[in-house]
């Protein structure tokens, strides 16, 4: 195994002046287990053959990046994350065929740079990733991801869409904007949106090729619930809080996590999901 890195790996400031939260990569491997129940329902449409060079965008963990690596046994994963924490317990799990880049998805083009890098993967995929990526930045992701692909290479993509977790962020937004925080701070776009984009980025559907968004029932108790939201929402939200009021927005999050109970009385979230399939010509 093997890890790069673009040369600032303080994640506050790895992407200069980009937002991105500070997640523990232990914590949200902890957290996972909503999306590893949905695993086979991604794979059914995930076109790679055993000898496929794949590029994950965002591999987190990497606990999803070892299965894909498993379908791979003759190629490679390449995952890439801007958190150092979740680089290493990426590669505390990882398959002898996997190598790691530490940097942001909006890098592509610095971290894998032309002529060298085009055509070099055989397919790219993100999980539960793009959604934190600012609405401004996706034409460029499409457009690396589109230069790094062989030709007839699969994107395949599956990320929060319109409407997403909407009793989080309802509950979320209102906790935060007493602290002078941001709103969501998530990008979910709909169907329409993302085909345009990939579209532009010159990725067409094909006969086996779709755009489309995907509700989802994903279970949570009161403790995963809980888990989730200190792995992920919270940071997120409280990356844009000043410093002398994030451990009390914190306090106050978890206090009222009873409002973002369902109308059922449950502690299930309405997942939204972005869910693409599109190739490069040839």
């Amino acid at each position: 195994m093997e890890t790069t890195s673009i040369e600032s790996t303080d994640a506050a400031t790895i992407a200069g002046s980009r937002w991105i939260p500070t997640w523990d990569g232990a914590a949200y491997a902890a957290n996972t287990g909503h999306h590893r129940e949905h695993d086979d329902w991604f794979l059914t449409a995930f076109p790679v053959r055993g000898t496929d060079r794949v590029l994950d965008l965002g591999c987190g963990s990497g606990d999803f990046s070892r299965v894909v690596a498993g379908l791979v046994p003759e190629g490679e994963v390449v995952g890439l994350d801007a958190q150092p924490s979740m680089l290493a317990a990426a590669e505390s799990v990882a398959g002898p065929n996997q190598s790691f880049v530490l940097g942001p998805v909006q890098d592509l083009d610095t971290l894998f740079p032309a002529p060298g890098a085009d055509g070099s993967f055989d397919a790219v995929t993100s999980r539960a990733v793009l959604h934190w990526v600012p609405a401004t930045d996706h034409p460029g992701v499409y457009a690396a991801a589109h230069r790094l692909l062989a030709p007839g290479g699969w994107l395949r993509v599956e990320c929060g869409g319109a409407g997403n977790v909407g009793a989080v962020v309802d509950g979320l937004d209102r906790i935060a904007a007493a602290y002078d925080g941001p709103a969501a701070p998530w990008t979910f776009l709909d169907a329409g949106r993302a085909l345009e984009l990939v579209e532009r980025a010159g990725f067409v559907l094909g006969a086996d090729g779709y755009v489309r968004t995907v509700a989802q029932r994903r279970r949570f108790d009161r403790d995963g619930l809980i888990g989730w939201l200190q792995s992920q929402a919270i940071e997120a939200y409280a990356s844009g809080i000043d410093e002398d009021g994030r451990d009390a927005f914190r306090t106050e999050v978890i206090a009222r996590v009873d409002e973002l109970a369902r109308h059922d009385g449950t502690y299930d979230l309405t997942y939204v999901r972005l869910d693409l399939l599109v190739h490069t010509p040839g």
